[in-house]
């Protein structure tokens, strides 16, 4: 019923209005129809499979161009730039459609990767579109937030936020860039280069006015700071040993020695990629003034126990729930796993975002630190 009624607005845009803003009223009428701007429209698109989403476009894409060139009395000016505007449109759905779906399956790859090769060719350093038309700035932000994602995804322990901002300042459009700014605060923290964060923090003081935003950053700078080495070690709570028993940071044997932490879990690759080099790295300071303590955030408690013990796994090992997973966000600007710490024997901050065991700067640091601790006048 909907199609012809669609269809029936087109005929009717087929009579010649003589007068221009008749003609629009009529166009945008006809195109409203079509309902691609209404939320529900929208919604309802983004939560298809990414076929069905692909072939939608497609149809809604022949319905705009057929009503745009079937409206009779349009200035030419105004079809050109409406034209520009429908092809924005659908971009920025494209993009909204691939922000939402981040994460994808294989069976659903392919479909992907043509939606995303839509994407490839399109300049988002346009100033003069990004003012123009509400589409494209939509599209920008998608097209900026989805680098970020992946980026943080290939680079996750390699300062991602660095990469990111290198990309954005090849950007030559000023208007795009000011608007873009506020993205990058979260990019201020622990896991970040020192230098990354003090051109961020840099670029959004100049840039930014708005105070909740900027509040926003301060609230970032505080926790950078807070993790900062020589600051006291923020002590963890909720910890439950492999017989359920709770363990206090008061009550581990680190008097006198250094602290090096693991936050993992039994489901993260990347955490039992770094397991058999984390065992060699105990085995290799054995009988030395240092603890390795290894702290689960599983799901799953007992996939965590079975693995310690089938693994026989080295070093002190504890449990946290993942409701107390969440004040770790806070604590030690938690952000992905594994993440290393190491603290000094006075329960100071050395690295609260150590390099990996398998990274050999790890041992260097840790020898380091050992020989302050052998020699205090070498310090």
């Amino acid at each position: 019923m909907k199609q012809l009624f669609i269809a029936f607005l087109i005929v009717l845009g087929l009579s010649a209005c003589t007068n221009p803003e008749e003609a629009i009223k009529a166009y945008q009428q006809q195109k409203e129809a079509i309902g691609l701007q209404t939320p529900e429209k929208q919604n309802e698109l983004l939560g298809q499979n990414p076929v069905a989403f692909q072939q939608n476009l497609q149809a809604i894409s022949k319905q705009c161009a057929e009503v745009l060139t079937n409206a009779k009395g349009l200035p030419s000016d105004f079809i050109v730039k409406e034209e520009k505007e429908n092809q924005y449109e659908l971009l920025s759905l494209t993009s909204a459609y691939l922000l939402n779906h981040r994460k994808y399956t294989e069976e659903e790859a392919p479909a992907i990767k043509v939606l995303e090769e839509s994407l490839k060719d399109v300049d988002l350093d346009n100033a003069t579109d990004f003012d123009a038309y509400n589409a494209y700035k939509t599209l920008v932000h998608n097209c900026f937030q989805l680098k970020i994602y992946r980026y943080q995804v290939q680079y996750e322990f390699n300062d991602p936020w660095g990469k990111i901002l290198a990309d954005f300042k090849t950007l030559k459009s000023q208007n795009i860039k000011e608007d873009l700014t506020p993205l990058l605060i979260e990019g201020v923290s622990a896991t970040s280069a020192e230098t990354t964060n003090e051109q961020i923090i840099a670029l959004v003081q100049k840039a930014v006015k708005d105070n909740e935003l900027l509040n926003a950053l301060s609230g970032r700078i505080a926790t950078v700071n807070r993790l900062k080495a020589g600051q006291p070690f923020p002590l963890f709570k909720g910890l439950t040993d492999l017989n359920d028993k709770e363990v206090k940071y008061e009550s581990l044997p680190l008097k006198g020695k250094l602290l090096f932490v693991d936050i993992w879990a039994t489901y993260c690759p990347d955490c039992r990629k770094e397991l058999p080099a984390l065992e060699a790295l105990q085995q290799s300071y054995k009988g030395k003034p240092i603890v390795f303590l290894s702290i689960s955030v599983d799901r799953d408690k007992e996939a965590w126990k079975e693995m310690v013990k089938n693994d026989k796994l080295s070093g002190i090992h504890l449990y946290t729930t993942p409701e107390v997973k969440d004040t770790y966000k806070f604590l030690y600007d938690l952000r992905s796993i594994p993440r290393y710490m190491l603290i000094d024997a006075q329960g100071n901050i050395i690295n609260s975002n150590a390099p990996m065991p398998s990274d050999e700067n790890l041992k260097k640091l840790i020898d380091t630190h050992l020989m302050a601790i052998n020699n205090p006048k070498a310090k």
